[in-house]
């Protein structure tokens, strides 16, 4: 008798030890529900409450909406990416991209959306332009998620690097020992990012002088030249060239001659 009752004590405290494991999964698992039986999160990396990992999915369903925009037309404002928050609790989306952005950080309640504008520039655009998703929630959800945006260039103007002004100026006078003199002064304009300098050869084509070079990394400059003897009446080749960070840029290439009698300007351009 005393072992049938031992056995069923055995037998009730086991069945109430199942009964509490079927209890704390049950409390565990309302407690996540909120996050885990929601559709899959649309993010790169993410975690839920205490380090529970997130799962990741290209989903616009997820725990962030997520729809990044089919295209982006450089040189002008359009819209980037839409964020909505698909949990059932306020979170704080920040939105970032190497690129000039409006509207990129908002706290959104449960169902609401920030729509980011952004404006790629024309010189020296992107092909695609990356964009970072960050989202947290008080410390029950992070997450961060990566996409990017095609970029059309169609409609920038040519980003060349080119001369916008040139003008040579003949300042030779007999005042000065009859030495030859000139002003040769520039700006560049278009892809000026990959400028490297403009560069004056002065040759006279009278004298056995051989070439003089002056050079400028200036993006608009004077440059100044004066022979080193009497020089009036004699007749220079002046050459101007443009170079940017790969060489010189051959279409740019300006070559004049003139007479060193100080009648003004030789050339301009504009």
């Amino acid at each position: 008798m005393t072992v049938g009752r031992r056995s069923r004590s055995r037998s009730r405290n086991g069945a109430n030890s199942r009964a509490l494991v079927l209890v704390v999964g049950l409390a565990v698992g309302l407690l996540v529900a909120g996050f885990v039986v929601a559709p899959s999160a649309a993010v790169t990396t993410g975690s839920v409450d205490r380090g529970t990992a997130a799962p990741v999915a290209d989903d616009s369903e997820g725990f962030l909406g997520i729809d990044v925009t089919d295209g982006l037309q450089a040189g002008t404002e359009g819209r980037l990416v839409t964020v909505t928050n698909n949990l059932n609790r306020t979170l704080t989306v920040d939105v970032s991209a190497a690129a000039s952005l409006s509207n990129s950080q908002a706290r959104l309640g449960p169902g609401e959306s920030l729509t980011t504008a952004a404006t790629v520039g024309c010189e020296s655009p992107p092909s695609d332009l990356a964009v970072t998703i960050a989202a947290s929630a008080n410390g029950q959800f992070s997450g961060q998620a990566t996409r990017s945006a095609l970029v059309d260039t169609s409609d920038c103007a040519d980003p060349t690097l080119a001369f916008g002004t040139v003008e040579i100026v003949d300042r030779t006078t007999n005042a000065k020992g009859g030495k030859a003199e000139y002003a040769v002064s520039y700006s560049i304009e278009g892809e000026t990012g990959s400028f490297d300098r403009v560069s004056v050869d002065f040759e006279n084509l009278d004298r056995n002088d051989g070439v003089e070079t002056r050079e400028s990394s200036a993006q608009s400059d004077t440059i100044g030249f004066t022979s080193g003897g009497r020089r009036d009446g004699d007749t220079f080749e002046i050459t101007v060239r443009l170079f940017d960070d790969t060489g010189e840029i051959q279409s740019e290439r300006i070559v004049v001659t003139d007479t060193a009698d100080g009648s003004g300007t030789g050339l301009q351009v504009s």
